[in-house]
């Protein structure tokens, strides 16, 4: 029927035997209606009811039963005049005698390129938007502030952030001197917006020191490293962008970072000197893109591994790929039931997941999966459902959320890898160069105006100008602005320009 949704939800998707377990049936009805319903498990018939259906969101049966007695997966399935309207899996587990361990890793990657121009204007205030907008009402203000108060709610709940450099430069400037825009009006250090970037900053400072987060340091802008030192031959900017993302991390979040995050995963090889060079222990990868075509003792994804370097090592973890893009790209949904019933089905997926143990790590950005879905309000509903449900199964002693850092603490990785390629997270790099006619032209742009840079500085030596003229180049090879569907030449020639004329200035006074 069309006009109608109606699920099974559990309150855990793993109980012990003889857990006593809840089960709700949840509706989104366009239209009032009665049914008759019987609810089955392994046994047979569990209940029969006729439900009074109304229209709207509705919590409209709640049932306790006793699970079963034998460890296994079991099934839940709602019927009507025999047609199955749902069916839900769950899993029991033996009472104490489950000593496998498992760990949740959430990673997520919270980014806003510089939106500010040469001029130090800003054109793009997403920083500050995904703060103190309404996106996601009436769950929470931006989705930047959202995260930090599930943190807050949850405080059981440990994942991993990277708060990218740029990000925290942006929220810095505002929070301690305003910031002017391109059309001449301002947002003012004193002003509620910048006192709500304020809190949400200090609620993540102290989601850190508590050790609830790993803070991950990164590159300053978004750069395609891997691309930049492989292709670009551009090893210094990567080096001295990583090295100033990194002092950025430090002062402003006020711990001492020992994983980074390397934008869109592009990786190279020559990444891991860079950064164990810096004090960065580990990263995370893809595992389609990376593990399956890694060499060197390959297992699964749930391992932890070590590449080694010339002078140190890197530890990675490779993300699930299924369960990321799942978040990522599968997260529209019709009611606030339909987010419910999917936040359960995500939070089985992941019990089966990591089953027989190890390290599951799921990672992707922290706002385009709540912000490009066509309802942000019913993801971020979903994404707290789904917490809940991840500090339900922790509480349980079933698995624990984890941060890579006590990961890190816990184990040594035994399993060493000889070489990782150079791909990204969609497995190549057409999306920045390629997909676009005019890309590739102005990749050659920017190998000319480095190429300036570096001649410049032979000749010169490096001093004050060709240190700006280096600066305004990290601008213009932000990844985000070469992105196929955000396409931005303007913002990029107003960079690589401005790289060229910081460095004919300087001649002139030669």
């Amino acid at each position: 029927m069309a006009n109608r949704e109606v699920y099974l939800v559990l309150n855990s998707p793993v109980y012990t035997v003889g857990d006593v377990a809840e089960v709700y049936i949840v509706s989104s009805n366009t239209i009032e209606e009665k049914i008759d319903v019987d609810l089955r498990d392994y046994k047979g018939v569990l209940s029969k009811a006729t439900l009074s259906i109304p229209r709207g969101t509705s919590v409209v049966y709640t049932l306790e039963f006793q699970t079963p007695r034998i460890p296994g997966r079991y099934e839940l399935i709602l019927y009507s005049d025999s047609i199955v309207l749902d069916r839900v899996k769950y899993i029991v587990i033996g009472d104490n005698e489950d000593t496998v361990e498992r760990y949740i890793a959430f990673t997520w990657h919270h980014h806003q390129a510089p939106g500010y121009l040469p001029s130090g204007r800003y054109r793009y205030t997403w920083a500050f938007k995904h703060v103190f907008e309404d996106e996601v009402s009436p769950y929470g203000g931006g989705v930047y502030q959202y995260h930090s108060s599930i943190l807050e709610k949850y405080p059981d709940y440990k994942c991993i952030y990277n708060l990218s450099p740029s990000l925290l430069a942006q929220w810095s400037q505002l929070i301690n001197e305003g910031v002017v825009l391109e059309n001449g009006s301002s947002i003012s250090s004193s002003s509620s917006e910048a006192k709500l970037v304020k809190n949400t900053l200090d609620l993540y400072r102290r989601s850190a020191v508590r050790g609830q987060v790993d803070v991950l340091t990164s590159i300053y802008a978004h750069t395609i490293a891997g691309y930049l030192v492989d292709y670009l031959e551009a090893m210094d900017i990567v080096e001295e962008e990583v090295e100033y993302g990194l002092e950025i991390t430090r002062s402003v979040m006020g711990v001492e970072p020992r994983g980074v995050w390397t934008p869109e995963m592009a990786f190279s090889m020559k990444l891991v000197d860079l950064y164990s060079d810096l004090g960065l222990e580990y990263t995370v990868l893809d595992e389609k893109c990376h593990l399956s075509k890694s060499s060197g003792d390959r297992a699964t994804h749930l391992e932890l591994y070590v590449v080694r370097g010339s002078s140190g090592d890197l530890v990675v973890f490779f993300r699930d790929t299924e369960l990321s893009n799942i978040l990522s790209f599968k997260n529209n949904f019709k009611s606030t039931a339909n987010a419910w019933r999917s936040a359960y089905e995500y939070a089985y997926l992941i019990v089966e997941k990591i089953r027989h143990g190890g390290v599951l790590t799921i990672a992707l950005d922290g706002e385009n999966w709540i912000i490009f879905s066509k309802n942000p309000s019913l993801t971020a509903y979903y994404y707290e459902k789904l917490v809940g449900y991840l500090v339900g199964i922790q509480g349980k002693n079933y698995a624990k959320t984890t941060t890579l850092r006590d990961v890190i603490e816990k184990y040594n990785p035994r399993r060493v890898l000889t070489h990782i390629p150079t791909t990204t997270w969609l497995c190549g790099f057409t999306k920045w160069c390629g997909e676009v006619d005019k890309q590739t032209l102005y990749w050659d742009k920017a190998r000319r105006v480095y190429s300036e840079v570096k001649s410049y500085e032979e000749k010169y030596g490096k001093n004050k100008y060709s240190k700006r003229a280096r600066w305004a180049l990290w601008h213009a090879l932000d990844s985000d602005y070469w992105w196929a569907e955000f396409w931005n030449p303007d913002y990029i020639d107003a960079w690589l320009n401005e790289a060229i004329k910081v460095l004919e200035e300087s001649k002139a006074f030669a």
